[in-house]
């Protein structure tokens, strides 16, 4: 017999389960309410001018310009001077860009892939690390010149200076090496790791080298030629870029692939069209750890959702982070509370500068206040001031599941913000969506169109230190139909309940229950609380009977029901499922809907033996069963569990009445023994009759 299961329906476009966000709300029968108050919720839209803290709260942040850079697909790192204008090293061209006001020209041309870091001497001098060819250039306005080209080195991650900015550091591959040049360009080998890559250089005071190194993520603290330990053991592959501050505290941004980091190389050609390693095509993880003065690491961020690409300091020490995805930058204080501080419009974040940044993020200075760099596509963005009136912070767009209409969107602040809401049928807006409705000053019905995503928007342009710590926007949905889409009715140890069907020959016999287990599967677009009800009928009759106690209540997100079937005559049975919406609908707008399974064989009874004869080594036996076809017959010998199977004449298990003439010469052996026959029905009953044979 087949397993019975009728599936009736395809199972539509299942709407995604909503966001966990939207809560019910019991007041109002059928009511969500999207409420926005973590960083998770409040960070992922647009950010103009704002921040948004680990506390949830969105409030005044960075004010950007822009300045597109041209011939870059990426910067790498940024060097601020004295007269406050910035200079870029970027890919593929190996440019050294100059950003200048909002002007932006090519301050050397290196003639290489990429310019991986900049460093400034003692004269005011600037040198850049490029890749492939292992080549530090000294660069002034429109000139480039080879200052040194490293031996058996091919990539020059990361220059830094001493104290005293008359002897520099690089950071190579492929070999793991640290080099120490002079200000004459002689370059001797100051310490050979055993990783292939260092990327990452900090000098501290005391002339103490740290280097990170891309493949087992190892953090090295150089103390003389030659001599190194290992400060940390990061998890991942790279140890990125390394910062530190005044108070002795080193900071490490570094990252987990899941493989090793890939190295740019030429593809042809003395430069390829495009070559970039600065924004990978797959996120990582990126943490953020601080190493004190005493040498004793703490994490303070991490990210599973993008790595970090570029790590600056502001004026007192304060971290912040340029991620490798969604090109945001982040900052973290000394109790861990996170604020996304800066949200552009590129992919990447290859370089910041936060010099003349103060802790809180107040107005930085004038000249050099700092900027933000990013990749794919590369702009120069200066750090202007914070918030002002045109700050403006835009949610996601959150999805109802289902065309919604919205009702009075209320938030919490401490001064006063313009709210504004706009819906559309597409997960990403365009231009099919609807226009900001007029701002509101005070909780109201925005009055926009039903629809299936929203999104919420606030301006500071009445104060420009609000701050925003709540939103809430409820909604309903218009009530859909859950649909069943199969139920399933098997006696428990019957043959179709077990994809192995019967214990195998030798094994423990299934035990029979009269039990019926039925499960279902359901199709619930909108999410609503169910109320599930169940009834049976024998196949020969017409009337519907309840399977339920009159005080048992079946409800979602329940899928399954035991039914006893002890006290029920054998026969086929069917069983009907009805799925109700009433628990989350008033009656006008409740919705059921209902099926039926296929036959359900109840059989509470084992088989009877007829006539069994053993004549030699030749058993004879017949079987029958009332209700349900025989399944198997075995055979053992002198109580042992070694059961082995025989088969019915005609070959197959298909009817209640099987005949048997088998010759059990390879089970029994020679001599007196007691044969033990065991039958099953397809229901999981058994019966054991035992047999002399001599």
């Amino acid at each position: 017999m087949k397993r019975l299961s009728l599936t009736r329906r395809p199972v539509s476009l299942a709407v995604c389960a909503l966001v966990a966000l939207a809560t019910t709300n019991a007041n109002a029968v059928g009511t969500r309410t999207f409420v926005l108050d973590t960083l998770d919720e409040l960070s992922g839209g647009d950010l103009k001018g704002v921040a948004v803290g680990s506390d949830g709260v969105v409030r005044a942040g960075l004010t950007l310009g822009n300045v597109p850079v041209p011939d870059a697909s990426a910067v790498w790192t940024a060097l601020s001077l004295a007269d406050g204008s910035t200079l870029l090293g970027t890919s593929p061209s190996g440019h050294v860009m100059k950003v200048s006001g909002d002007q932006v020209s090519v301050f050397a041309d290196t003639k290489e892939l990429a310019v991986t870091s900049l460093a400034e001497d003692a004269k005011g001098n600037v040198y850049a690390a490029t890749i492939p060819d292992g080549k530090i250039y000294k660069v002034t306005q429109g000139k480039a010149e080879v200052f040194v080209t490293l031996p058996d080195t091919t990539h020059v991650w990361a220059l830094a200076f001493d104290k005293t900015k008359t002897v520099m550091f690089a950071a190579t591959g492929p070999e793991g090496k640290v080099f120490r040049v002079d200000m004459t360009g002689k370059a001797e080998v100051y310490y050979k790791s055993d990783e292939t890559h260092l990327v990452s250089l900090a000098v501290a005071p005391n002339g103490e080298v740290y280097a990170g190194s891309s493949g087992k993520a190892l953090l090295y603290k150089i103390t003389a030629p030659g001599r190194a330990t290992v400060v940390f053991d990061f998890p991942g592959e790279e140890v990125k870029s390394l910062a530190l501050a005044a108070n002795g505290a080193l900071y490490a941004i570094s990252n987990e692939y899941g493989e090793q980091p890939e190295v740019p190389r030429r593809t042809g050609g003395t430069r390829p069209a495009s070559a970039s390693t600065s924004s990978r095509p797959k996120p990582g993880k990126g943490t953020l750890t601080r190493i004190d003065a005493q040498g004793r690491p703490e994490k303070l961020m991490h990210h599973d959702e993008f790595h970090y690409m570029s790590l600056a300091l502001d004026s007192v020490g304060k971290p912040y982070v340029g991620t490798g995805a969604e090109g945001r930058v982040y900052s973290v204080d000394d109790q861990h509370a996170i604020s996304l501080v800066a949200d552009t419009d590129e992919r990447a974040i290859g370089a910041l500068g936060l010099g003349g940044l103060p802790a809180n993020a107040t107005r930085p200075n004038s000249v050099g206040g700092g900027f933000i760099a990013s990749s794919d596509t590369c702009n120069f963005h200066r750090i202007l001031g914070q918030g002002g009136a045109d700050a403006v912070w835009t949610s996601k767009s959150f999805d109802t599941g289902l065309a919604a209409k919205f009702g009075t969107i209320s938030w919490r602040s401490t001064g006063a913000l313009e709210i504004s809401l706009r819906t559309g049928n597409t997960d990403k807006p365009d231009s099919t969506w609807s226009n900001w409705s007029n701002p509101l000053g005070a909780p109201a019905n925005a009055n926009v169109p039903d629809a299936r995503y929203v999104q919420v928007r606030a301006r500071w342009s009445k104060d420009a230190n609000a701050e925003l710590l709540e939103v809430s926007l409820p909604f309903v949905t218009e009530n859909v139909r859950a649909v069943l889409t199969s139920v399933d009715a098997s006696m428990k140890g019957s043959v179709h309940d077990s994809k192995e069907g019967l214990a195998a020959s030798g094994g423990e016999a299934p035990k029979h229950e009269s039990v019926v287990k039925v499960t279902w599967h359901i199709d619930n677009p909108d999410q609503d609380a169910l109320r599930y009800r169940l009834a049976y009928r024998r196949e020969d009759q017409k009337v519907w009977r309840d399977m339920q106690r009159t005080d048992e209540i079946i409800v979602s997100p329940k899928l399954e029901y035991d039914w006893e079937t002890a006290a029920l005559p054998e026969g086929k049975y069917r069983v009907r499922l009805e799925a109700s919406d009433e628990v989350s609908n008033p009656p006008e707008r409740t919705q059921k809907d209902a099926l039926e399974s296929q036959t359900v064989l109840v059989d509470n009874t084992p088989p009877v033996f007829g006539a069994i004869a053993i004549a030699g080594r030749r058993l004879k036996v017949r079987v029958m069963d009332v209700v349900g076809p025989i399944a198997r017959v075995e055979v053992a010998v002198d109580g042992r569990l070694d059961w082995r199977p025989i088969a019915p004449v005609d070959g197959i298990y298909d009817a209640t009445d099987e005949l048997f003439d088998a010759d059990v010469s390879t089970i029994v052996p020679a001599g007196p023994h007691i044969v033990a026959i065991r039958a099953f029905d397809s229901a999981g009953n058994s019966v054991v009759r035992e047999v002399d044979a001599n």
